[in-house]
């Protein structure tokens, strides 16, 4: 083994190694089995050390959907960009607007071009994922269910039926930029869904999904009139004359303005008492409670809002909030603050500064219009500048699905392949902080391990009830060359460095040719360091 390859090795705690790599016990083992371990440490020696090249220190742990964390420096890499490599802009784009590569994305993106692909994406409404929704609706029932029958259903269930629902459409849906920009609104709108429960099922589906793509005003409208929103944060038992201030203050840090904003601690208060009142039934549906709100004047950013008589209608009284919240939406800070969010999101974890300025123009001058930031920090200049992002557990795994050529066939109960991402430290809905899971490499970089084991334990699969992975769609034809080939094709649209070729046939012919050892390749080219970027 070669020195720096003994080097990462000792990156890894002994309590970081899969079990199944040191005992020999899975298939191949044998009279050449510890050739083949011995190669897959030496393979994923290579990982580590990509790994290792990441690490800010040894800060980098891995991370628990608990709690908000320590702060850390905001990350990016300290190794080499492997975006050096992507040479084709059209690729760049269409792995920042998708959850993966694949191959029917990537002929699209072809046939539209550059621009044309763009505005397919933004259009997700005429694309055509019927068949999708039925498959969804017809294996996960409850994502149908109205409040009322969600209320009194088994709640574990509940949770799962909802991400399980997230990962086909995350999968499979053609809307792919709408899949991501929810996965952006769900951590900006974050709430844990240990917290609230089937609420957070009516929030995904009448509030962050149909306004992923829409404006940013509607989709702040519908989250503070969300139940789960208000349940979440404590604003549905607010009221007069000792209102709580959770919902006041994250709407104005992490919705808005940002904590930087140039609000204060007593706009914080102030608006705490304009929105007393709002609240929810025991359904999740918005209700004002008139009882609750506070009458006497207030001002908020330096707006006086006058005293209300007893004879004020409860339209009145709420109106006060609608107010406020119209001030935050034209407020400068945040216009700058949702197009840092976006621009770092799509395009790099410190993203220049004249897109982002770039990107709050565009907001102030179309009311704040998703699509029209998008295509403003999605413009080709700024795209091929950009460095690559690490994949997030969540990216990561879908995307290693999409790069498969699994679909909802193949993939007939997805809740295994879920749950066994999930220890990854990234389950849907349930970051339990309101500030979302983090969009930083420093915060992810140190669970390389548990990729390694998503990938092996994805790459077998091949259950007819469950989740197949189709190994025959890699030989063909049928020899180390082509199966290479085809991940070369597959998983990286013909950009796989060479260095990484090499290894994956050194692999592949060093041992006996055959299913096994196929998909022990597509379980190393997943746990390539390659492809962890996009």
């Amino acid at each position: 083994m070669a020195s720096s390859d003994t080097e990462a090795l000792s990156e890894i705690s002994p309590n970081d190694r899969e079990p199944g790599y040191e005992s020999g016990s899975e298939s191949g083992s044998g009279s050449d089995g510890h050739s083949a371990v011995a190669d897959r440490r030496r393979f994923f020696a290579l990982g580590a050390s990509a790994a290792a090249g990441l690490a800010i220190g040894r800060q980098l742990q891995a991370q628990r959907p608990v709690g908000r964390p320590t702060p850390l420096p905001a990350g990016t890499s300290a190794g080499q960009d492997p975006s050096a490599q992507w040479k084709d802009p059209l690729l760049r784009l269409v792995r920042r607007v998708t959850m993966g590569l694949a191959p029917a994305d990537v002929a699209l993106a072809r046939q539209l071009g550059y621009n044309g692909y763009l505005e397919y994406q933004l259009r997700p409404a005429s694309m055509d994922d019927a068949a999708l929704e039925s498959t969804i609706a017809s294996r996960l029932p409850m994502t149908q269910m109205t409040a009322d029958l969600l209320r009194t259903a088994d709640g574990g269930e509940v949770v799962a039926q909802l991400a399980d629902a997230a990962w086909y459409r995350a999968a499979f849906a053609k809307a792919q930029l709408r899949e991501r920009m929810i996965d952006f609104w769900t951590d900006h709108f974050t709430i844990s869904i240990n917290k609230v429960g089937f609420l957070k099922m009516a929030d995904d589906r009448e509030v962050i999904r149909p306004h992923a793509l829409g404006k940013f005003s509607d989709l702040l409208r519908a989250s503070a009139h969300s139940g789960a929103m208000l349940y979440y944060l404590d604003q549905n038992t607010s009221r007069t004359p000792t209102p709580n201030q959770n919902y006041a203050r994250e709407i104005m840090e992490l919705h808005t303005m940002g904590v930087d904003g140039g609000y204060t601690q007593t706009d914080v208060a102030e608006l705490s008492r304009i929105l007393t009142g709002w609240s929810m039934t025991n359904t999740g549906a918005f209700r004002f409670i008139r009882s609750y709100h506070d009458r006497n004047a207030k001002t908020f950013l330096g707006r006086s809002f006058p005293a209300m008589a007893t004879t004020a209608t409860d339209a009145q009284m709420q109106s006060e909030g609608d107010a406020a919240i119209d001030m935050l939406l034209q407020h400068p800070s945040t216009a700058r603050y949702i197009a840092w969010k976006m621009a770092r999101w799509l395009l790099a974890y410190e993203p220049p500064v004249s897109v982002v300025e770039a990107t709050a123009a565009t907001f102030t001058r179309t009311g704040g219009d998703i699509p029209s930031m998008i295509r403003t920090i999605l413009a080709s200049r700024n795209l091929l500048a950009a460095p690559a992002k690490y994949k997030r557990p969540f990216h990561y795994a879908v995307s290693a699905l999409r790069a498969l050529g699994t679909d909802t066939v193949s993939v007939q109960n997805i809740r295994s392949v879920r749950t066994r991402a999930d220890q990854m430290g990234m389950p849907l809905f349930q970051w339990e902080q309101p500030n979302g899971y983090p969009d930083r490499i420093d915060w992810w970089s140190g669970l390389v391990i548990t990729r390694w084991s998503y990938a092996q334990a994805l790459s077998v699969q091949n259950s007819a009830t469950a989740t197949r992975v189709d190994s025959m769609l890699f030989r063909a034809p049928d020899n180390a060359d082509g199966v290479v080939a085809q991940i070369g094709s597959r998983f990286f649209a013909g950009e796989m460095p060479v260095s990484l070729r090499t290894a994956l046939l050194t692999y592949l012919k060093g041992g006996t040719y055959n299913d096994t050892r196929v998909r022990e390749t597509l379980s190393l080219a997943l746990s390539a360091q390659e492809f962890q970027w996009y």
